[in-house]
């Protein structure tokens, strides 16, 4: 992290939170730079730990397949259930070419070597859905309640962070909030299983494909396994190690479009560095990561704020549903 142009901020959230005018004003000033430069940022004293969802997490992986198969993640409008190991190939393909041939050779490449569970919204805090969540709670009970707590959790922080942002903008601190209350956001619990070396050395394997996030925010809890790359604007590779408390924030398509390059979506991916712990016989030991993809409610028309574009800076994106632009981008992923 000792290129400026790719320096991840580590950030005291308390001081927005909780402090003084001043430290607001240098909490946020602080945000607004990692988001327009290496588009990550390190966030600590927010208030929000995911060790028990870690303990949950691993849970849910250890149970047998045929168990998380029952639900699979096979509708893409709502990116629910399970992705089994090789379903899954992250891209930043082209959407608006549709080339269903360049699709077909991306999913028959090298596929993600890693499983998930996607969460979405539960009816109650939020609008009903026509989809539900199919929680494992006959074999590990409680799980559907320790997951709801944290998925809403996590909203309550991304709602903070936008606030921020937002103020960080020039704009009314409460901005995005119109754009995000109906729960179109997705929790996704990772395993990246032990695999050997031989297996992850292979050239164009990794454990989760080069690619940009589809919403506004992304919360990302890491275990200290590391293997987080984010992709320079030199165009090379850099870690983004695990920091003990600190949760790793980046910034996603949708406020790309929003304020029209001025905030980054910076292409990231996941490998096994050759420091990665290993198990007895010398394969990469198993990863766990816990991604919440903050998105603006699907049918709200995001557009380009005003002030970010001018006659020296043209306005970039047409406006574009949340809602259309996900599903475009998943059904290049799966």
């Amino acid at each position: 992290m000792s290129k400026p142009d790719a320096k991840i901020p580590l950030i005291d959230f308390s001081k927005y939170l909780h402090g003084t005018s001043e430290e607001k004003a240098t909490c946020v000033s602080e945000i607004i730079k990692g988001f327009t430069t290496s588009g990550f940022l390190y966030l600590t004293n927010s208030g929000l730990s995911p060790a028990t969802a870690f303990e949950w997490s691993k849970q849910y992986f250890a149970l047998p397949k045929s168990v998380k198969e029952k639900h699979p993640n096979v509708i893409k409008e709502a990116n629910r259930g399970y992705s089994g190991m090789g379903i899954e190939k992250v891209t930043n393909l082209d959407l608006d070419t549709k080339d269903e041939a360049s699709i077909a050779k991306l999913r028959a490449a090298v596929p993600d070597l890693k499983e998930s569970l996607e969460i979405g919204s539960d009816a109650g805090r939020y609008p009903a859905k026509p989809w539900q969540n199919h929680y494992p709670d006959t074999e590990v009970p409680e799980f559907g309640k320790v997951m709801r707590k944290f998925y809403e959790s996590c909203d309550e922080l991304h709602h903070e962070v936008l606030c921020a942002v937002a103020e960080g903008l020039g704009l009314d601190k409460n901005f995005f909030k119109q754009y995000v209350n109906a729960g179109d956001h997705v929790l996704r619990l990772l395993h990246y299983p032990a695999a050997s070396k031989e297996v992850l050395t292979q050239p164009g394997t990794v454990r989760a494909g080069s690619h940009t996030d589809y919403g506004t925010i992304t919360l990302l809890f890491q275990d200290m396994s590391g293997g987080l790359q984010i992709r320079t604007p030199e165009g090379e590779w850099q870690d983004v190690e695990p920091i003990e408390g600190a949760i790793v924030i980046n910034s996603g398509d949708m406020l790309q479009i929003w304020t029209n390059d001025v905030i980054k979506s910076t292409n990231h991916r996941v490998v096994s560095p050759p420091s990665a712990p290993t198990t007895d016989d010398g394969s990469f030991s198993a990863r766990y990561s816990i991604a919440y993809f903050a998105h603006p409610d699907h049918d709200r028309l995001v557009n380009t704020i005003e002030t970010c574009f001018d006659e020296q800076r043209p306005k970039k994106y047409s406006p574009v549903y949340p809602g259309e632009w996900i599903v475009n981008r998943l059904t290049a992923t799966y």
